[in-house]
């Protein structure tokens, strides 16, 4: 009995010294990832490292839509494009709180779709940066406020932190450098135009409480938040109703282009797919974005954002 227990408290201490071990190596080469463009690695610019005067935030609606480069030439304000695909309000607000603990953007675009505030998405959200907990304040807070415990002891074994990282950054360690502004273009014409009605929406205590951060955040530090639903052929009408209501109570400014007449008559050229514009369709919801953004530009004489020391 006595050298069992004994085998026990060595394969323990082997194991726990493999965990010390890969958290200390994980973590360096974590915090080294390069800029290339793929999703985990503009997560990781988007968690740490970037800065904007304009922050974009959402799914992957937000990140094939809203073209930073153009929003910069036309505005003189920087911008980067945050959205991450199949990702909910949870993830909006870690990054959010994760830029300002850099700087201040003056102006948040956020946009919304039916799935970021249902549970579709709420786990996701964090499993896909999991990585980052204990190194990244707001991910590690939101886990602690509204993860399990199960999740909370299995996210303090760096081998289970770490257990997806390698794929993706062997991935992004062979992929040449370069600097980028997370927005990802979409090219190519929808074949099938037809419009999808959805009439499910039931909305996630969490992720409706991270949408509230979001905008008490922004309030709090004075950013000028537009929330948009970009155009989909997928329609919600329950979602666009209950957003517009929500936006209304809190005085959010909200540029609802669901179901714009605009776009869907000339669906079979500005759509890729049923739920995301292609190149020259973004370019369009850009242009509009950005005559919104001037006027908030004008009516509050925006500068340039404010860095934290």
């Amino acid at each position: 009995m006595k050298k069992v227990l004994i085998n026990i408290l060595i394969i323990f201490a082997i194991v726990a010294a493999c965990d010390i071990a890969v958290g200390f190596l994980g973590n360096k080469i974590l915090m080294g990832t390069p800029e290339v463009g793929t999703l985990q690695a503009d997560a990781y610019q988007a968690m740490f490292k970037k800065k904007a005067d304009v922050l974009i935030l959402g799914s992957s609606r937000a990140r094939h839509t809203f073209q930073p480069k153009m929003i910069a030439d036309s505005t003189g304000l920087t911008a980067y494009n945050a959205g991450y695909d199949g990702h909910g309000m949870n993830y909006a607000l870690i990054v959010l709180q994760s830029f300002l603990e850099r700087c201040k953007p003056q102006v948040v675009v956020l946009e919304a779709c039916a799935a970021m505030v249902t549970d579709e998405w709420l786990n996701n959200s964090i499993d896909d940066v999991k990585h980052f907990y204990g190194l990244n304040a707001p991910l590690t807070n939101y886990v602690k406020e509204y993860g399990s415990w199960q999740l909370q002891a299995k996210l303090n074994s760096n081998l289970y932190r770490l257990n997806s990282t390698p794929t993706w950054l062997v991935k992004a360690r062979t992929i040449p450098s370069r600097e980028c502004d997370g927005y990802e273009p979409q090219y190519g014409n929808l074949a099938d135009t037809a419009i999808i009605n959805f009439t499910d929406f039931e909305t996630n205590d969490i992720q409706v409480k991270c949408f509230e951060q979001i905008i008490e955040t922004c309030k709090k530090h004075n950013i000028k938040l537009i929330v948009y639903i970009a155009p989909s052929l997928e329609v919600t009408a329950k979602f666009q109703k209950w957003m517009n209501d929500f936006c209304a109570k809190r005085d959010v400014i909200l540029k609802d282009h669901g179901c714009d007449p605009y776009f869907f008559s000339n669906r079979h050229y500005y759509f890729n797919d049923s739920d995301h514009l292609n190149d020259i369709g973004a370019r369009e919801m850009t242009n509009i974005s950005i005559g919104d953004i001037k006027v908030l530009v004008k009516q509050s004489a925006l500068g340039v954002a404010q860095e934290y020391p």
